[in-house]
């Protein structure tokens, strides 16, 4: 029963009334699925692996507020016939300032495709919206994307910290501090050490995403101009 229902919100949520198209669900045929976001209302839709590493990469932009998935279409004039298009993300910044993504393989950007992104980004331009195209060249490696990942589901696993708790321990670690040590500190203070991925994600932290996590990783505050 509560597979059935788990189902029908899933079928839900990819026929939203505000997409242009609709998407078909889960299927080994295709690449489409829902990413969770901390970034809108409902789950981000992608259609690919570009679009879904593009997700999590702007999950952990601080200067980016607000993540829509197809937000919307438009119509383009392309030598007098008119096309609709609709982009895969709207990205909207702490100035409210709001760009337009394509995500695209940079092996298909050729002549053709680069003349129809050009359309579509002077379309917008007179609507006031920055377009972009962005590839696999925009990305993290695949090991930061992993990392990337593997903080986010700590930081939600979290759920809604204790303020107290939280002051207290990043006034601990407001130095520079080896990710084993961190944790120590956490667990003699009976704080859950999923904390220290929830102020990664919230960039309250950072650590170096690029490589390997192990005891002796640094972490260091973000709130207090400290390098790692």
């Amino acid at each position: 029963m509560a597979k059935n229902k788990r189902h029908t919100i899933i079928d839900n949520a990819y026929r939203k009334d505000d997409m242009r198209r609709n998407l078909e669900r889960f299927s080994r045929f295709n690449l489409s699925g829902l990413f969770p976001t901390t970034k809108d209302s409902s789950p981000h839709f992608f259609e690919s692996f570009n679009e879904a590493h593009f997700a999590v990469m702007f999950e952990f932009d601080p200067t980016i507020v607000s993540v829509k998935s197809q937000p919307f279409s438009i119509q383009y004039d392309d030598e007098g016939k008119v096309n609709n298009y609709t982009p895969d993300f709207s990205l909207t910044n702490c100035n409210n300032h709001i760009k337009i993504i394509e995500a695209k393989v940079s092996d298909t950007l050729d002549e053709k495709m680069n003349r129809k992104h050009k359309l579509i980004k002077n379309a917008f331009k007179q609507h006031g919206f920055e377009f972009q195209v962005m590839t696999e060249k925009h990305l993290p490696s695949r090991l930061a994307l992993s990392n990337m990942m593997m903080i986010k589901r700590n930081a939600i696993a979290l759920g809604r910290p204790d303020e107290g708790a939280l002051n207290y321990l990043l006034n601990i670690l407001s130095v520079p501090i080896a990710l084993e040590k961190a944790l120590d500190i956490c667990k003699c203070l009976k704080i859950n050490t999923n904390i220290i991925s929830y102020c990664i994600f919230r960039d309250y932290l950072k650590i170096d995403v690029s490589s390997i996590f192990t005891n002796e990783t640094m972490i260091s505050s973000n709130l207090y101009g400290e390098e790692l």
